[in-house]
């Protein structure tokens, strides 16, 4: 496996009073795809520039392969970063851009040329090394850099937003050409990103930040199926959150929860509960299924329950109902449009509906005992 492994411990960080970064840890694997995700100001750009040396720590280390590299100049790294802003050389052509780097090293014209063209194709710009950076589109500009920042065979390659200033279907084409060019070279990519999707798309794990702090990480299906806290719950994708409290355990996968306005529903103990433990519980709105009609047989510790369509969101591939089940309760329900027929009964706003989902959907994620 190429790249390094990369290990983050106890790191901090102040700017003045400002505590930046809190005690953070974390363990990259050789070759891995990891991205920092979180909200603007938690801290994963600071992290990403400690890594690359661009900001020291207040305290901790920073372990490449085992060595620390905090006194190492970035210069001195074997990494390379990518930015948002793509920082290439407006005066320069597309082949002198990514060919900057082996100029520095005085490397011979012949292998310049051998290697940059190499890169041009890794990249999917062979033919474009004769232009100026302002003729090229803002994803071509961004594949410019990354090539110009692998050309140095970097065995780290930190990547920070860099794909924020792209248009929406861009952003999620050049997503999948990023995965490419990772599975081809294979060395460690650190991604920063505040966008859920980006990382669930092409990550192995992700690190999720709020405030400082390393709240969870786990594989995309990991941070999402299962969200460690409230706060991952609603960051990662949209989710239904509801709070109650515990009145029967259920051996030791399931438990019963009272909730106000709602009822008594089934969840998932993915956490020790005790009767009367006051829980905070998320419902994905895609678990949930819908009908006009009352579904005629379900499992014993399914959940159902009828209400009001409040609001109804069209978005081509699937419909999201906002179901009113009492005055203080309203629902997120996602419904695919696996399949399409004339004669299939549509739901409407104001009809009365049931939704039903499985206790095993349930995720408590908060608990607090009496």
């Amino acid at each position: 496996m190429k790249g390094s492994h990369v290990a983050i411990t106890g790191v901090e960080k102040y700017f003045g009073d400002f505590h930046a970064l809190k005690s953070v840890s974390v363990d990259i694997k050789k070759g891995e795809f990891y991205s920092l995700l979180g909200p603007s100001g938690c801290g994963k750009t600071t992290l990403l520039r400690i890594i690359a040396g661009f900001e020291d720590p207040s305290s901790g280390a920073v372990l490449l392969d085992g060595q620390n590299v905090v006194p190492v100049p970035a210069n001195k790294r074997p990494v390379n970063t990518v930015f948002q802003s793509y920082a290439l050389f407006p005066h320069l052509t597309v082949f002198e851009n990514v060919a900057f780097p082996l100029r520095l090293r005085k490397m011979e014209n012949a292998a310049v040329k051998t290697k940059v063209q190499e890169f041009l194709e890794l990249v999917k710009l062979p033919k474009e090394g004769k232009k100026l950076p302002a003729q090229l589109s803002g994803g071509q500009r961004q594949r410019v850099a990354i090539a110009r920042a692998l050309i140095n065979e970097p065995s780290v390659l930190l990547l920070d937003e860099p794909l924020s200033a792209l248009d929406a279907k861009l952003r999620q084409h050049m997503l999948i050409e990023l995965d490419a060019i990772h599975d081809k070279i294979g060395i460690t990519f650190i991604y920063v990103t505040h966008d859920q999707q980006e990382a669930l798309s092409v990550s192995d794990r992700v690190a999720v930040m709020n405030e400082g702090e390393v709240v969870q990480v786990g594989t995309p299906f990991e941070i999402y199926e299962s969200p460690s806290d409230p706060f991952v719950a609603h960051f990662i994708g949209e989710t239904n959150y509801i709070g109650g409290t515990v009145t029967e355990v259920i051996g030791d996968k399931h438990a019963k929860v009272d909730f106000p306005d709602i009822g008594s529903l089934f969840v998932y103990q993915d956490k020790p509960l005790a009767v009367g433990d006051k829980v905070k519980v998320t419902i994905r709105p895609e678990k949930i299924r819908i009908s006009s009609d009352k579904p005629s047989a379900l499992g014993d510790q399914m959940n159902l329950l009828e209400g009001g369509v409040d609001e109804l969101i069209y978005s081509g591939f699937q419909s999201k109902f906002f179901v009113r089940v009492s005055e203080r309760a309203t629902f997120r329900v996602f419904r695919q449009h696996v399949k399409f027929f004339m004669d299939e009964k549509a739901i409407n706003w104001k009809d009365r509906v049931f939704i039903w989902w499985n206790d095993n959907d349930g995720y408590v994620v908060e608990v607090e005992k009496p």
